[in-house]
């Protein structure tokens, strides 16, 4: 695979690359620009602490922020780059102010150096304009540069962005059209006839078993037509033209229930053989369960300490659920699996939503675009406030944990 190498000879040219490395827009975040040597190697993207933080939360943010930064293998150098919609203003003279966020900066920067990183430079785009936490003019008795503190800060403007024409360089198939992150998580839209006969579908198949029963057994009963390793796999190769209505509901039914659910989702992005593990692995608890009448947890214990557990092959289907993991998804599974879940979700009732959002939420996760995955999970909330994975994605993101494969280097290709 062919390198693309974009150089910025100047802070505007940075600045209108840093959206193609995240792949959108940011607004009210910090991107985190990691470095290897004088190559970027990775952005990471955070929402701005509350406006109320005081200076301790705003260190034990910082520190947690570039303990991320961290795992990131080689990297040595950094950009913080903070978007905001407040404004630089014309001058900020030894108030103490500064640039917006001065106080949050300052904390990212001295985590940096106690961490070891080269700070190439510290940049704020704002409402009026751009600038450096950096580029201070010094007054008298100032015997070096405070980010966001005194001096008077260089405002530049915003065209000098716009105006840039580094990402020509970017080749047309990896140059990415960019969009505020709200239209990245845009539904199609589905007419009302449509979504009305979906539901009637669905419907139909929730007779088949009250409260979302056992989908082992539903499988056994109706045979291959709700086998959830074939449908996953099959919907998978239709594009949004070709899923039928009576498609959709088997979908939208099969996915209520949490283990297929789950193992659709591990399936979307690794592949049919880690689908059918997850399976077979929902199949035996859910045979354990109607033999001996416990929970699933109570029988997970039960079975762990008597070292009769269901062995999986490394690593376990809730290693790649949480990320634990080194093998990375297939991304252009990920990317059709994302297609359909969004015509799922614009196409199915508001009852049945939650358990497709949090597929979406965590296949977004997954390729790395966790903003996109708090707006399908804050929508899933928004719907049932106490469903299970919505809550555990919604910690998850808050705590700011990423996928192992996330840190990992691809191995390079020789073009």
């Amino acid at each position: 695979m062919q390198k693309t190498i974009v150089k910025t000879p100047t802070p505007q040219d940075f600045l209108a690359l840093v959206p193609q490395l995240v792949g959108f827009l940011p607004e009210r975040s910090l991107v985190l620009v990691a470095f290897r040597g004088n190559r970027t190697c990775g952005a990471l993207r955070f929402n701005l602490p509350h406006e109320h933080a005081g200076v301790t939360e705003l260190r034990r943010i910082a520190g947690t922020l570039l303990g991320t930064l961290c795992k990131i293998p080689g990297v040595d150098a950094l950009v913080p780059v903070l978007y905001t919609d407040e404004e630089i203003g014309d001058e900020a003279v030894g108030s103490g102010t500064g640039l917006p966020e001065g106080a949050f900066l300052r904390a990212v920067l001295a985590r940096a150096a106690q961490s070891g990183f080269l700070v190439r430079d510290a940049l704020c785009v704002a409402a009026d304009g751009w600038a450096s936490y950096l580029d201070l003019e010094q007054v008298p008795g100032q015997t070096g540069p405070v980010p966001g503190d005194r001096g008077r800060m260089l405002r530049h403007p915003l065209s000098d962005i716009a105006e840039s024409t580094v990402t020509e360089v970017v080749p047309p198939g990896d140059r990415r059209e960019l969009a505020r992150l709200q239209t990245g998580a845009e539904l199609p839209k589905v007419d009302l006839p449509t979504r009305e006969r979906c539901a009637r579908r669905l419907a139909r198949y929730q007779r088949l078993g009250p409260d979302m029963g056992p989908i082992p057994e539903l499988v056994e009963m109706v045979g291959d037509m709700l086998d959830p390793v074939g449908t996953a796999e099959t919907a998978l190769g239709l594009t949004p033209a070709e899923l039928s209505i009576d498609e959709a509901a088997v979908l939208l039914f099969l996915v209520q229930s949490p283990a297929t659910r789950d193992q659709m989702m591990l399936q979307f992005a690794f592949g049919a053989e880690i689908g059918a593990r997850s399976h077979a692995l929902n199949r035996h608890y859910a045979q354990r369960q109607r033999e001996t009448g416990l929970s699933m947890d109570d029988l997970v214990e039960a079975e762990m300490a008597t070292g009769r557990s269901f062995q999986e092959t490394p690593p376990t289907t809730g290693d790649l659920m949480l990320g634990l993991s080194r093998e990375r998804p297939d991304p252009e599974r990920v990317a059709r699996g994302i297609q359909l879940l969004k015509l799922l979700v614009a196409m199915a009732p508001r009852s049945a939503r939650p358990a497709p959002l949090c597929m979406l939420a965590w296949l977004c996760w997954a390729l790395g675009q966790g903003s996109v995955a708090g707006i399908y999970i804050d929508t899933a909330l928004d719907i049932e406030g106490d469903y299970g994975m919505a809550l555990l994605l919604h910690q998850v993101l808050g705590s700011g944990h990423l996928p192992e494969w996330a840190f990992d280097v691809p191995r390079e290709v020789d073009a």
